[in-house]
């Protein structure tokens, strides 16, 4: 049975425009046929209400369905689903949780919300709206998965990862320089803005180096907020091994032999599970390497590259 169907009481714009042709697509029903491909991949491993929740909740359920598929497909992993009162997936091959979570770009008017881009008009990419949604869910995905440890649902032995799926945001393709660390680092981890200097005389690039940015603004009626950065860097989130952030989209799909080229893996240093480096073997996976005073950015892996 199809996931998508003509259903007049579903009301996600997002699910009832993928019940027609999308033009610029070849084929123009590339993308349901996308959707579906995922569903009947992934279908025996989602919550029971998953069809249902999918025609109100679109952009969730495609994250899910996309991340499973990846680490199923891409990755060679046996994925379970226990039960729907836990995280979403188990991976048992890696003793692991894995628990999706999707962005959306905020109400209109909140000054912290993603602003819509305008058409034939250049703007600056909202880094701090973009840094702040992704903080915002990892901070309530470690309170959930907190109470999932104290109910024994997760045991204290095992990993959990953290998928963020950014396919719902207007700006869902991160923007940062080359050799430069995406907005899902600076999340994590207090890297900021780069510098690099150069000689007056000759004009040769001496060195390049990153700001320590640990926090970010948000702001609020009390005036500008500081949102923390250091995420990775404290014993509050040691229970998240790793964050993997996609920008997967079903109406502008991926090549199923390239799906996980978008993920973006970022280990945790302080994990009380760490996850092994490659776990994923796709997208562009970061380590770092923490002392007591401070930390370092490990060489930088293209896993598509290799």
């Amino acid at each position: 049975m199809p996931l998508l169907t003509n259903d007049p009481k579903a009301t996600d714009q997002a699910y009832i425009n993928l019940q027609k042709d999308i033009f610029w697509l070849e084929p123009p029903d590339l993308a349901r046929k996308h959707v579906e491909e995922l569903y009947e991949e992934v279908s025996s491993i989602l919550d029971s209400k998953f069809v249902v929740q999918c025609k109100y909740d679109f952009h969730s359920c495609y994250a899910e369905m996309y991340c499973a598929s990846v680490l199923k497909s891409r990755c060679g992993y046996e994925l379970t689903h226990p039960s729907d009162k836990g995280p979403d997936f188990f991976i048992p091959e890696l003793n692991t949780w894995v628990e999706v979570t999707s962005l959306t770009d905020g109400e209109t008017g909140n000054p912290n919300s993603i602003p819509k881009a305008t058409p034939r008009q250049v703007t600056r990419y909202p880094e701090e709206p973009v840094i702040l949604r992704m903080s915002g869910a990892i901070e309530t995905k470690a309170k959930k998965m907190e109470m999932d440890i104290k109910k024994g649902i997760i045991l204290s032995d095992q990993p959990i990862l953290l998928c963020i799926s950014g396919g719902g945001l207007d700006e869902r393709m991160p923007m940062y320089p080359e050799g430069g660390y995406p907005q899902i680092v600076k999340a994590v981890l207090p890297v900021g803005d780069l510098t690099l200097w150069f000689n007056r005389e000759t004009r040769e690039l001496i060195s390049r180096e990153y700001k320590y940015r640990d926090s970010v603004n948000k702001i609020s009626k009390e005036g500008n907020l500081k949102i923390g950065t250091e995420i990775f860097l404290n014993d509050n989130h040691k229970h998240i091994s790793a964050v993997v952030y996609s920008w997967a989209n079903a109406g502008n799909p991926i090549d199923r032999e390239q799906w996980g080229s978008d993920f973006y893996i970022v280990h945790n240093p302080k994990a009380t599970n760490p996850l092994p480096s490659g776990f994923a073997k796709c997208g562009v996976e970061y380590s770092v390497l923490v002392k007591p005073d401070s930390f370092t950015m490990m060489p930088t892996v293209h896993h598509e590259q290799s």
